[in-house]
This record gives structure tokens, C-alpha cells and sequence, in this order.
């Protein structure tokens, strides 16, 4: 089943990068077409690929990266629109967490999501270029969680914390004045204040003691469409 959220996932963000593509090269050979300039609702869609850094507290064996190789989300935004370049709303993500081998154990089955929620502010340059670049930033809140079937048995454990900044930018390719598709890249921040965890019939959480910062750097293809 891992496998193949993964490959569906994998293929989506491969149709979006094509689609990208696409919409890149036809800017060269056309006029620009120009973003909606009055205010409204703009609605986006993001699939990336997103590599851990950091660690879960400072005490040893506890890093990020060596429970998560990777992830792929999804985003989903929804903001309004003060004018072509300025955007404030809400992002929603759901990501499928990559499991370290060496960390779910041979024999034992894994899997994981990060989920993020937060409010952002998107700030599109006007350069009067086919490609609008544009910056962001964000704040919000992190969930974490692993699963994971052994022949011993069930068990999870899950963490969630403040997400204090996220860096973002990208370039949007107007295919009509409503519809834009091009590259993001955004680099969070966010630490991991409580944990719980479970296995079999025993169950437990709290504060983590010594907790510490992680980030997620990530890479991908975001649509938007305005009304």
C-alpha cells in the first residue's frame, strides 16, 4: 500500500513538473499573460518532494532523519487576494512519510505522515515577464506520526509542535489571467514540544524532554487558479 501511494504520488509530481515544463516553454515564444489585478479568492494546489533535517530532541538516536528518509506532500491553499501581489490565507498539507529501513527494522512493515496547518502570505513580484516569481512566508502547526506491524506487534508513535517559519518561493507561468502553474521551493522550520506512543496495550505521552529543532526542505510543482 506504501508503495503505492508513493508511485501515484511520485507520478503525479512527474505530470506536474511536465506540465511545468511545458508552460515554460511556450513563455518564451509568447506574450505574457497577466495575473487577475483586483481582489478575490485564490485557491492552490501544491505536490512536492521534501527531505528531513534536524532532530526530534537533542538526545542521541533521536534525529529526524534517521527515523524519515523523505516525504511526499500534498498542500492545499486558500487565501485572498489583495491585488496581483499580495495573498493571505490558509495552507492544509498531508504527506506520506518515507521510512528509514534501518529504523522500521527488517521483516517490519511502515508508514508515516506530516501533516502542517498554518496561515501564510504570498507576495508576487511584477517584472512584466512571463514568469511571475514570487515570496513567502509562514507560520503554524505540525503533526508527525509513524506506524508500525511487526511479528511482536503493533506500535506508533506520533509528535506534533509548533512550526515558527516557513521560507518559500517560486514562479508562476499564467496560462489564463485565473490559472498559473510553475516551480516552489520552501525551507521550514519547526520543533517538536510533545509526544506520545503506543504498543500493543500500552500506551503513553507527554512533554519530550530536551526538545529540539528539525526542518524540511521542500521541492515542487504548485497550480493556482483565482476567482
Amino acid at each position: 500500500m506504501r508503495s503505492h501511494l508513493l508511485s501515484c504520488a511520485l507520478g503525479l509530481l512527474g505530470l506536474g513538473i511536465f506540465v511545468g515544463i511545458l508552460g515554460l516553454a511556450g513563455a518564451a515564444h509568447a506574450e505574457p499573460v497577466r495575473p487577475l489585478d483586483r481582489p478575490g479568492i485564490d485557491l492552490a494546489v501544491r505536490v512536492g518532494y521534501a527531505i528531513p533535517f534536524g532532530d526530534i530532541s537533542g538526545d542521541a538516536g533521536n534525529g529526524l532523519a534517521s527515523r524519515v528518509d523523505s516525504a511526499v506532500p500534498f498542500v492545499l491553499e486558500a487565501g485572498y487576494r489583495f491585488d496581483a501581489a499580495l495573498t493571505l490565507g490558509l495552507y492544509f498539507q498531508y504527506g506520506f512519510l518515507q521510512i528509514n529501513d534501518n529504523f522500521c527494522g527488517a521483516n517490519n512493515d511502515c508508514s508515516g505522515s506530516v501533516i502542517r496547518l498554518g496561515i501564510e502570505g504570498l507576495y508576487h513580484f511584477d517584472l512584466h515577464k512571463p514568469i511571475v516569481p514570487w515570496a513567502g512566508l509562514g507560520v503554524g502547526y505540525e503533526w508527525g506520526n509513524i506506524d508500525t506491524s511487526s511479528a511482536l506487534g503493533n506500535g506508533s508513535e506520533s509528535a506534533n509542535g509548533w512550526e515558527f517559519l516557513t521560507l518559500q518561493a517560486g514562479g508562476d507561468f499564467h496560462l489564463l489571467p485565473q490559472i498559473a502553474v510553475g516551480p516552489y521551493v520552501s525551507f521550514s522550520v519547526a520543533r517538536y514540544g510533545s509526544g506520545s506512543g503506543r504498543f500493543g496495550n500500552i500506551n503513553f505521552s507527554g512533554d519530550i524532554t530536551n526538545p529540539a529543532v528539525h526542518e524540511w526542505l521542500q521541492l515542487g510543482v504548485r497550480g493556482s487558479f483565482g476567482l
